[in-house]
């Protein structure tokens, strides 16, 4: 149940364009308990194509290629499979009268390359054929070789619905694979793995991997056996042990984002929230309306980036901004509390600060930002020292801030901790 992944074109070996159908088919395909033992990219090299092609055969039970299919010159990958399996190009009829009929209905004229699709190496299985998309699977020594398109829209959809079920039917008794990833935010990724490495006698029977995704740490768990039930209770036992060590920092599990996690929490509180942003930008308020559903808990945000504006537009003091500059917790505090009064919202977050590269001083570096939150309980502010670039500043801040919502709804005592 071995299986390889080939993505072809010179594209993806010049880092013009990231190997998203490699990692795409990858995770499909190990999440059902299908291995996937090598990635390998290639330029539109005959010679480096029928070398990887003639390797994996050797050593894998299916492959899978993407790229190359299509009609310019560099697209090879039939000719050189053609030339490598001893197959003849044969013109498929069928394929070739419904390329025309597509053509001629999305108004695409007519010319001899798009001919170039029709001819596929004897043996070939047409994957989705009366598609607009399409596919062709070649069978060597009892081993599928699935070719699919290299725009990763295509080759997604061809695997899904006509690869993943294939492979499915034909190698049944493949184990259960239960998995979770934890999404941390706070500490490092060394920080992170001493926590882990304290537990490597309870884990033996999951495999534990973490990668940084800025500005968070992804701690995937995954557990194999024939017995789905099994899984799931290691799996359980796993996460639990992992909690205990790491779970402070843990704000979603698997497909939930901060944002998601946030609304969530809100919505079940009854409660609403009000930002202000000053040295992000809007990327807060972005990151939570990207959230179907977002209305419901989210009533406002203002992105104050003059002094005029937070004074106009927050009522922050005029004396504050003179006194104490417009990035400072004095300021941050007034935008917090203006922008909850000034919306009714039961929540009002704000941040201020010097995203860089210019504007920073020596009291105030480029990365200094201040937070503050404002609720009915009270309000707190803290300064928060960032490094990098201006992008990943803001990121830093923003995530921050939506950090502290979430801290605060599910944390009594965040308030008093500050």
């Amino acid at each position: 149940m071995q299986g390889e992944i080939l993505t072809i074109g010179d594209e993806l070996i010049s880092g013009r364009v990231l190997n998203l159908n490699g990692w795409y088919a990858a995770g499909r395909l190990t999440a059902l308990g299908l291995a996937i033992t090598n990635i390998t990219a290639l330029g539109d090299d005959p010679a480096a194509i029928s070398a990887a092609l003639f390797v994996a055969l050797g050593r894998s039970n299916f492959i899978i290629v993407s790229g190359g299919l299509g009609t310019t010159k560099d697209d090879i990958t039939v000719e050189v499979v053609s030339r490598l399996l001893c197959c003849p190009l044969e013109l498929q009829e069928p394929l070739l009268d419904h390329i025309k009929a597509v053509a001629a209905k999305w108004r695409v004229p007519w010319t001899p390359a798009l001919e170039k699709l029709a001819w596929l190496p004897r043996g070939a299985t047409i994957i989705n054929p009366g598609g607009t998309t399409a596919g062709f699977t070649l069978w060597y020594q009892g081993k599928p070789i699935f070719f699919l398109p290299g725009v990763p829209e295509e080759m997604r959809m061809l695997m899904d619905r006509h690869v993943i079920p294939f492979l499915l039917n034909l190698y049944p008794d493949r184990p259960t694979i239960a998995r979770r990833t934890l999404k941390i935010f706070g500490p490092t990724e060394a920080w992170v793995g001493d926590m882990i490495g304290r537990l490597d006698d309870e884990l033996n029977d999951v495999i534990i991997g973490y990668y940084p995704n800025f500005p968070e740490i992804h701690l995937t768990i995954t557990a194999r056996d024939k017995n789905p039930a099994r899984a799931e209770e290691v799996l359980h036992q796993a996460e639990q042990a992992i909690m205990a060590q790491v779970g402070a920092f843990v704000f979603a599990r698997d497909d939930d984002t901060i944002e998601s996690v946030v609304g969530d929490l809100l919505k079940k509180a009854g409660r609403t929230l009000a930002v202000a942003e000053s040295c992000t930008g809007g990327l807060i308020c972005h990151r939570l309306t990207g959230v179907p559903g977002s209305s419901a808990y989210f009533e406002r945000g203002l992105v104050v980036y003059s002094n005029r504006a937070k004074e106009e537009l927050l009522g922050v003091p005029h004396e504050t901004i003179v006194t104490h500059g417009a990035v400072s917790s004095e300021t941050a505090l007034a935008m917090a509390t203006g922008v909850r009064q000034a919306s009714g919202a039961d929540v009002g977050l704000a941040v201020t600060g010097i995203a860089g590269p210019d504007g920073g001083t020596t009291e105030k570096p480029v990365g200094t930002v201040y937070l503050s939150l404002a609720a009915a309980e009270g309000a707190i502010t803290e300064l928060r020292q960032f490094f990098g670039r201006r992008d990943q500043i803001k990121i830093l801040s923003a995530h921050t801030a939506l950090d502290w919502v979430r801290r605060y709804l599910t944390d009594d005592s965040f308030l008093h901790r500050h």
